[in-house]
Formats: C-alpha cells, sequence, structure tokens
C-alpha cells in the first residue's frame, strides 16, 4: 500500500506513523511545504522571545528521524497544487519541478492559516503574522530591530507575542476591538478580571480599540486605531486564523457548515479513499452534538491517530472535543473549556453564569493566591463551559473537560472528589465552590 499525506505538522507525522505501526509493509510518503515536519507552532513566541534558542527544537523529532527509523520518505520544501481523486494521483511542485504521486490512500492535513481581517493598509512591508516556524524567524529578526511593535488582536497568541517581544525590552502596544484580553475565551465578567491582573504588566493594551487603518510615514508604519494614531516599527496580526481547505474542496471535498471539511467520525471525507485531519477539518462538539472547528494541537494529535488507524485498516472513531484551552501570560494562568456564556446564548441556549473567587490552596499556607472560576450552566443544571484564572486555573478546567462529554451536572462538580493538601488546593476546592453557588438546592 502506498500511503500520502500531505502536510507535515501534527496531524500529518501521527496519521503516517500510525500507518507505519499498522502497516509496517506500507510506502509512506509525507509533502511538507516548510523544510521542518512535526513542528510546535505553539512554541513560536517563546522562540521570538529568546526562551527558546533555535527552531529546530520546536520539532518534536527532526526529520532524520522518520526517515531513518519510520521509515517515512519527506518531500520537504514541496507544495501540494492539485488533488486528482478520479486518477487517485496528487500534484505538487517541488523547485521548478512540478511532479504527480499515485497513492493508495491519501490524508490531508493541511491545518489552518491566518486570517487577516479587514483592515486596509495590512498589505504594507513589516505587517506580519505566523503560521509557520519560517515565518517565526522573519518575525524575530525584525523585532530584534525594533523599538515599538503594534500587535492587533490580543486573543492567545497575540498575548504570548506581547509577552514575549516584552521581554526583549521592546515597547509593545496591544489593540483589541473587544473591550477586554482573550474575548474567544473569557466571558466579559471574567475579561475584566484579566484586565486588572494585566495592569501591572510591561506592554499597554488597548482595549475597546479596534485598528482603522495602517498606513506608512517615511520608513515607520502608522497605526490608526480609536481617535488616535502612533508610528511603528512593527505590526504583528493576530486577529483569528480560518481552516485551510482549498485542496479538498478543489478536488471535491465537501465542506462542512463550519466552513472547514466535513469528515465522518473515522475522518473520511465524501471521496473515496481519501481522509483529513487537524485544523482544515470539524468534528463533533461534544458539549453541543453539533459540527464545530477547533483548531488545538492536542485535538489535531488525535485527529491524525484516528486517521492514520482507519487509513492503515485499523477501524477507530474520533468522538470529537469539547475545545479545551489554557495559556499562561505575564505570569497569569487561564484556561477554559467548553463554551462561554455569550457564545451559549448565540447558539440558541438557555444559559447562566456564575464567577466565584476563591484560593488556590489554604488561606494560611505561604504563597496563597486567588483563583477565579466561572460555571456556564443550562437551564437544566447541566455544566456546559468552565473558565478560570489565576494559579491551579487549568487544573479547575481540566476536572470539567474530563467531564463535559458526559453532560454533567452543576451538582456532579460539587461532589467530585477532588484533592486537598493544604499546600495543592483549599478543603473547599473553588470548582466545588462554584457548583454550590448556581446549584438550585444545595
Amino acid at each position: 500500500m502506498r500511503a500520502v499525506v500531505i502536510g507535515g505538522g501534527p496531524a500529518g507525522m501521527a496519521a503516517a506513523s500510525r500507518i507505519r505501526k499498522h502497516r509496517p509493509e506500507s510506502e509512506i510518503i509525507v509533502i511538507e511545504k516548510t523544510k521542518y515536519v512535526s513542528f510546535a507552532l505553539c512554541g513560536i513566541p517563546y522562540y521570538v522571545g529568546g526562551v527558546i534558542k533555535s527552531l529546530d527544537d520546536l520539532m518534536y523529532y527532526p526529520p532524520s528521524f522518520f526517515v531513518e527509523k519510520r521509515r517515512i520518505d519527506l518531500e520537504l520544501e514541496a507544495v501540494a497544487e492539485r488533488i486528482l481523486p478520479a486518477e487517485k494521483k496528487v500534484v505538487y511542485r517541488k523547485g521548478d519541478e512540478v511532479r504527480e504521486l499515485e497513492y493508495d490512500v491519501l490524508i490531508v492535513a493541511t491545518g489552518a492559516r491566518s486570517r487577516l481581517p479587514p483592515i486596509p493598509g495590512l498589505d504594507n512591508e513589516g505587517v506580519l503574522s505566523a503560521h509557520h516556524l519560517d515565518e517565526g524567524e522573519e518575525i524575530r529578526r525584525r523585532v530584534l530591530k525594533s523599538r515599538r511593535v503594534a500587535i492587533i488582536g490580543a486573543g492567545l497568541n497575540g498575548m504570548e507575542f506581547a509577552e514575549n517581544i516584552a521581554r526583549l525590552g521592546k515597547e509593545v502596544h496591544v489593540f483589541e476591538y473587544f473591550g477586554w484580553p482573550l474575548p474567544k475565551g473569557l466571558d466579559e465578567d471574567m475579561g475584566e478580571v484579566m484586565k486588572e491582573l494585566l495592569s501591572s504588566a510591561e506592554v499597554k493594551f488597548h482595549f475597546g480599540t479596534p485598528v482603522r487603518e495602517v498606513g506608512r510615514t517615511g520608513e515607520a508604519l502608522r497605526v490608526e486605531a480609536g481617535d488616535s494614531s502612533m508610528n511603528v516599527d512593527l505590526v504583528l496580526v493576530f486577529a483569528g486564523v480560518e481552516p485551510n481547505v482549498d485542496l479538498l474542496r478543489e478536488a471535491g471535498a465537501e465542506v462542512g457548515e463550519t466552513g472547514a471539511i466535513k469528515v465522518d467520525s473515522k475522518m473520511r471525507t465524501n471521496l473515496v479513499d481519501i481522509y483529513a485531519a487537524g485544523d482544515n477539518v470539524e468534528a463533533v462538539n461534544r458539549v453541543t452534538g453539533r459540527p464545530d472547528w477547533m483548531p488545538f494541537a492536542q485535538i489535531a494529535n488525535k485527529m491524525g491517530l484516528v486517521a492514520g488507524s482507519n487509513a492503515a485498516g485499523k477501524e477507530t472513531d474520533f468522538p470529537g472535543a469539547v475545545r479545551t484551552w489554557t495559556a499562561e501570560v505575564f505570569g497569569i494562568e487561564v484556561a477554559g473549556t467548553g463554551l462561554t456564556e455569550r457564545e451559549a446564548k448565540e447558539k440558541g441556549f438557555d444559559v447562566k453564569g456564575v464567577m466565584i473567587k476563591g484560593r488556590n490552596k489554604a488561606h494560611y499556607m505561604p504563597g496563597s493566591g486567588y483563583l477565579w472560576v466561572k460555571l456556564v450552566v443550562s437551564e437544566d443544571g447541566t455544566v456546559m463551559g468552565v473558565q478560570s484564572i489565576g494559579k491551579g486555573a487549568l487544573a479547575r478546567v481540566n476536572v470539567a473537560a474530563t467531564l463535559l462529554p458526559y453532560k454533567p451536572k452543576s451538582r456532579d462538580l460539587i461532589f467530585a472528589d477532588v484533592g486537598y493538601a493544604p499546600p495543592l488546593a483549599p478543603v473547599w476546592d473553588p470548582i466545588v465552590v462554584a457548583g454550590r453557588k448556581i446549584d438550585p438546592v444545595l
């Protein structure tokens, strides 16, 4: 069997490796447009900030490992241009040469790409984004030469880049359309907590200040936002991503209601012997039961594992996900899972939210600090989402993330037997206290 994989990121290499495990005699070829495979895009901000010294460190395994140990052929710096399903061929370009490659099974893991907002001037030289390791190299080079940097978007990427660029002693301004940070993951009440905690950060945040235009003033870029403007040396845009579906859509693959490729639980597209996995596909949100697009690395890896197993004849299903995320920015741990209150209402669910402020360890222990938890609960008491801020936030969110697929009630959180020890957690854990506050009886 010849298996061809388009995309050498986490999903693609997980799929290729799984095929090798279940079909050791197979010929496996990966087409990747960069010189990297099995890469951790989430590490780019830390490379830019000097925490990570080399882009090579952001590969889980070097290309030689896959070639020598797993006998996977790599076509690096090669771009897939067309899929011909009727002929079971992929047409790709490497350098100036156009090549064709036949396949028995094909897995497409083309990931996501940066989405630029409709702001005039984003095509100016010196306006960049990052969705590949090579782009991280260019951003670092330019950041080191810059004095003042503007970042558009206070989502996960924008916040992580802001922290790491400020670490280099640069003046950083972050512009966010919404009035609070991390607006896709935090409701406004939790966002206000985050804003207060960020007030001492060595970054200037401009919340509720959409950028109107990016222009030029001599050698400098001019950012016009709100009712003022400023000159900067570099503009980074992190206003979201979108699924990279062009290759499959042009081949006749069905695109789902989210704008990502539609697949079944085995990661099969509607095209014969063609699978898709990673940030270019949609999957079931296990909170809503509806299709959702969840571009997170931990989900992409599992999709790749399932796609590769099924392509090799080892049947397994991807059940979906609950969309768990986390970050640590400016020393603040923040996390969430499931739906925000705002999102749940937009999707037509009748929900309410409750936010509590608790302790992350016993109050009498040195280093005890505060932890905020918000629950989003439906009318019948089903927990649909959790957000948390403070040291230990991810631990509380992970408890909820494990339960959410099983439609837990707020009372399930109250009686969750979470661990207690004075140096690690209070006897009344914040997630338990949040459940008590929202429960209609207790």
